[in-house]
């Protein structure tokens, strides 16, 4: 070997010592954090709200602490369900969650071993969120006490809801009246975001018989309009009140009832007759209107001087009123010769 060489292989040798001493030691025992526990508050998140997420950050480690701990709030969701159907505008991109009056990430300088601390955020959700779970994710980065570095992920499951909305139109009849059957209807408008389902239609009421009183709907997508019908049979005369009443699930599993009270008065046939200028045929017993009873009863008088009784019934009054005359002026005559005689 020669001089160069014993030079040249000293100084590798330094350098690789060098490097060894360098280089970090690896821990057998390494420290482990995990996130132990997690709340949102309120359980179930509405789209256009705010929530309380509380997440708990325990060192597994029983020996070693962790230092210089940074917790992030990954931006891009990890899972997101899928705009479909009628609700094809809204969003299920990374924008659904913002953070309110805090930034997206947390700093712990020191966490001891068997050790935890909990961090607090207030997140809105974006209002046009598709209803459905979403799994965002932790990113977890922390040195042991040599330097070294570590980062794991942690994911947390949000559970987003659309608000279920429903408007129920006015309620629309025909005047009601004793015994006649009348046909009853309402719109019903789902005015919210979320597509509903289970929707079931009910009326209940005083005073009346119902028929067609359940109606199921099933799926009710947003933006939709359906239409409940049903028949009503008033018992008696006043007034009577009846009660739409609705059922369904919105997109979590939730149920909502809603309902709407409607009132009205019945009134019997004849009233009802009176009201509208209508009059009874006293030969037939049936409502006529007023002007039509006139005219019949003009008909009536036309036909009546056109009887010929009535006429025969005239000329034997006017023969008797005739010879009553005669008579009356034949005994004055015989009168007034009686009384000549009389004077001669």
């Amino acid at each position: 070997m020669t001089y160069y060489q014993q030079i040249n292989g000293s100084e590798n040798a330094s350098d690789q010592a060098t490097e060894s001493e360098n280089a970090p030691v690896q821990m057998k025992n390494q420290p482990k954090l995990i996130i132990s526990d997690y709340n949102i508050s309120p359980k179930t998140v509405e789209a256009g709200g705010e929530f309380n997420l509380a997440f708990t950050l325990y060192n597994t480690n029983n020996k070693n602490s962790i230092y210089n701990l940074k917790v992030s709030i990954d931006q891009q969701l990890q899972s997101q369900p899928q705009a479909s159907g009628e609700n094809n505008a809204l969003v299920s991109d990374g924008s659904v969650f913002t953070p309110v009056n805090t930034s997206n990430s947390f700093y712990v300088s020191a966490l001891y071993p068997w050790n935890s601390t909990t961090k607090y955020a207030n997140m809105r959700v974006n209002p046009n969120a598709v209803a459905g779970n979403y799994v965002i994710g932790l990113t977890l980065e922390y040195e042991d006490y040599l330097g070294n570095q570590y980062q794991t992920k942690e994911s947390i499951g949000i559970p987003v809801v659309q608000r279920a909305n429903v408007t129920i139109g006015e309620v629309k009849h025909e005047d009601l009246m004793v015994g006649s059957q009348t046909q009853v209807s309402v719109n019903i408008y789902n005015t919210g975001k979320d597509n509903l389902n289970t929707f079931m239609c009910d009326v209940i009421g005083k005073g009346f018989t119902i028929d067609n009183d359940r109606r199921f709907i099933g799926n009710f997508n947003s933006g939709s309009t359906e239409t409940f019908t049903f028949n009503v049979t008033p018992d008696s005369e006043g007034p009577v009140e009846g009660k739409i009443m609705l059922s369904y699930e919105d997109s979590a599993g939730n149920v909502h009832t809603d309902t709407k009270d409607f009132y009205t008065d019945v009134t019997s046939m004849g009233n009802e007759g009176m009201e509208e200028g209508m009059i009874e045929d006293p030969q037939t017993g049936e409502m006529i209107p007023v002007d039509q009873g006139m005219e019949e009863n003009m008909d009536a008088g036309g036909s009546l001087l056109t009887s010929p009784f009535l006429w025969i019934g005239l000329i034997i009054i006017l023969a008797l009123v005739g010879l009553l005359i005669r008579k009356r002026k034949k005994d004055k005559k015989n009168e007034e010769l009686i009384i000549d005689d009389e004077d001669i």
